[in-house]
């Protein structure tokens, strides 16, 4: 049964994409940042399961989906019908041409639909996104966390906040729901992430759901190329969780 939430999502975003095809945006960003970075756009090479984005002197090389394992249920006189499902996948993701950083990605979801008859609506859905990001030139082990919300239960329908974190530098990872010249997408989809290391924006990622808008990251100059490579490859792995989450839509 189609769900009601899903199919205007994907509607309104068609809507989007046809009347805005030739209107590319820059989603808004802190001031420290644009005048500390210059944007990377992001390109989608070839055709594979995950992904291959290549931005500035970063690219992922190859990447593997796993299977993806459901189970769901409705109580006894119930309309409510809950479910969970988990995914895992992979991807290597080369920086400068020499550092590489093996990418493990798995995402636990858990959502709750009411059946009305001829449909059924989406009351709340949670997604727990995890990136494990190991370098093999570098020790330590950085961990991405973001968590997603989406449906009818949820203010603005959707919200997201994230960590990305190797045990002693937390960065925060915050939604961006606006774009540059003040507007806001319809039904305040969001379109991207900042990362703020101690409040200070130090990298971001445009990964709007409108196709038709490209795809950018940016990365503060003042950043270590190790810090860079690992908040390059957690941009990567968002580029490739919002495609996954929006692909989830038709399902």
């Amino acid at each position: 049964m189609k769900n009601l939430l899903n199919l205007t999502i994907s509607f309104i975003l068609v809507t989007i994409c046809i009347n805005n095809s030739y209107a590319q945006k820059i989603m808004k960003l802190e001031n420290e940042l644009t005048s500390n970075s210059s944007p990377l756009e992001a390109k989608r090479k070839g055709f594979s399961s995950i992904g291959k984005y290549q931005f500035g002197p970063y690219r992922i090389v190859s990447g593997k989906t796993g299977w993806t394992t459901t189970k769901s249920g409705t109580k006894l006189f119930s309309t409510e019908t809950k479910s969970e499902s988990k995914k895992k996948s992979s991807f290597v993701f080369v920086a400068n041409d020499k550092d590489s950083v093996l990418v493990s990605t798995s995402t636990n979801t858990k959502s709750s639909e009411s059946d009305l008859g001829d449909f059924s609506i989406l009351n709340h859905s949670t997604d727990n996104y995890l990136a494990i990001l190991s370098a093999r030139n570098d020790t330590s082990v950085w961990k991405m966390i973001i968590v997603a919300e989406k449906g009818a239960f949820v203010e603005n329908n959707f919200s997201a906040e994230g960590l990305l974190t190797h045990g002693k530098t937390r960065i925060q990872i915050k939604e961006v729901r606006e774009w540059n010249d003040g507007k806001v997408p319809f039904l305040k989809l969001i379109i991207g992430y900042e990362f703020f290391l101690e409040k200070h924006s130090i990298a971001a990622v445009q990964s709007s759901p409108d196709t038709f808008q490209k795809k950018f990251v940016w990365l503060h100059k003042d950043l270590d190329e190790n810090t860079k490579s690992a908040i390059a490859a957690a941009a990567a792995s968002i580029m490739v969780y919002t495609e996954e989450s929006m692909s989830g839509l038709d399902h």
